[in-house]
């Protein structure tokens, strides 16, 4: 042991306290070498509450676990170092910090990438987007380039989210906010951040211009924490745009336009559900029949003149594949985009699957029948 580990242990045990026992249990892991152990007892002793007043965390690091950084999983030190990195009262100097220690880590690229998040993190807090936007750009086709789930992937789309949350860019945030929760246990979230995650969630997906799918978010757990609270709503008002009920948007208006954000939006709320109206009625006709411009007007509360519109739009957007009868005023659509279904529209394909099948019998019974005529 160093003289001065020695010291600062000497000094920590001496000062009693609640952490006494603990200080004892540390310097007997570090005279018995036993660094995995240690490493383990230090990764949750520096999130104690004792440790976050001053600069304690920082004199922890400097006389006591400076010394044998060395001999520990160098990811596992970097997870150490975050907490610390709070300790700094000027985020240049956190940020120098751990720079060096990214440095130190080198030789693990996720140590490395785990240093670039939190330094992406720092200059987030500080207001610093254009540093904290490089970082988000130079790391996302890394993290694309890993083969496999890692511990890092959800401080990545969580330092993402909320870059992209600050911007006002609802695709990129709605993007990074479910990969984030699909990288944790939801049962882990506390209830409350749970309930303000699904609100910025539902928001997000009803202001991105380039989210057609719904069905997702309505499924995911982290929607449950607004069920039966002021903020149902939200989820009600995700189900209608689900299935393109312009109805339901409507009568829900005097709800939702209480959002300021939302309230901005009309008009583009309103070319969102008529839009998704259009593909829900070109998913259940299934391609067999066509559908005209009077019916898609009487459905998505349009005038008809405006259905060739709503048709050329949903096809420039990839929405919707097919053809628009001009003369006959008939839209002949034969492929919706794919979505995550509810189970209302996964009956609707159970039914198209059944008559499929029934007709595929008849053919087949037909065939038989006629079998002897045709070979003779």
């Amino acid at each position: 042991m160093s003289a001065r580990v020695e010291t600062y242990l000497n000094e920590r045990k001496s000062a009693g306290g609640s952490l006494a026992n603990e200080w004892l249990e540390l310097e007997s892991l570090y005279q018995s070498r036993l660094w995995h152990e240690l490493t383990i007892r230090i990764t949750s002793f520096v999130h104690r509450d004792e440790l976050q007043q001053g600069d304690q965390l920082i004199k922890f690091y400097e006389n006591f676990l400076s010394d044998f950084e060395h001999r520990i999983n160098q990811l596992a030190l970097v997870e150490i170092i975050i907490p610390i990195t709070r300790a700094y009262k000027q985020m240049d100097q956190a940020i120098q910090f751990i720079q060096q220690i990214r440095e130190k880590v080198k030789a693990n690229s996720l140590a490395v990438l785990l240093c670039d998040i939190t330094i992406g993190k720092a200059y987030l807090v500080t207001k610093t987007l254009p540093e904290a936007k490089k970082i988000i750009e130079d790391l996302a086709p890394k993290f694309d380039e890993l083969d496999h789930l890692t511990t890092v992937h959800s401080r990545f789309y969580d330092l993402a989210s909320n870059y992209y949350r600050v911007m006002g860019n609802h695709s990129e945030y709605y993007q990074n906010a479910l990969k984030y929760l699909g990288c944790i246990d939801n049962a882990s979230i506390p209830l409350k951040e749970k309930a303000e995650r699904a609100f910025n969630l539902g928001l997000a997906a009803l202001l991105a211009e380039n989210v057609y799918n719904f069905g997702e978010i309505l499924q995911h757990p982290v929607l449950d924490a607004l069920k039966d609270t002021r903020e149902q709503w939200l989820i009600d008002l995700l189900q209608a745009f689900n299935i393109g009920d312009v109805e339901r948007y409507e009568a829900l208006k005097l709800v939702w336009q209480v959002q300021p954000d939302l309230r901005m939006a009309e008009a583009i709320l309103k070319k969102k559900i008529t839009l998704l109206c259009l593909m829900d009625m070109i998913f259940a006709a299934g391609g067999t029949r066509a559908l005209t411009f009077n019916d898609v007007a009487l459905r998505t509360k349009l005038p008809a003149d405006q259905i060739e519109l709503l048709a050329m739009h949903a096809l420039s957007l990839g929405l919707i594949r097919g053809s628009i009868d001009q003369v006959d005023e008939k839209l002949n659509m034969h492929w919706v985009k794919p979505r995550v279904l509810d189970l209302r529209q996964v009956g609707t394909l159970k039914k198209r699957l059944d008559q499929w099948t029934n007709d595929v019998k008849q053919m087949s019974t037909l065939v038989e029948q006629q079998a002897g005529d045709i070979l003779s």
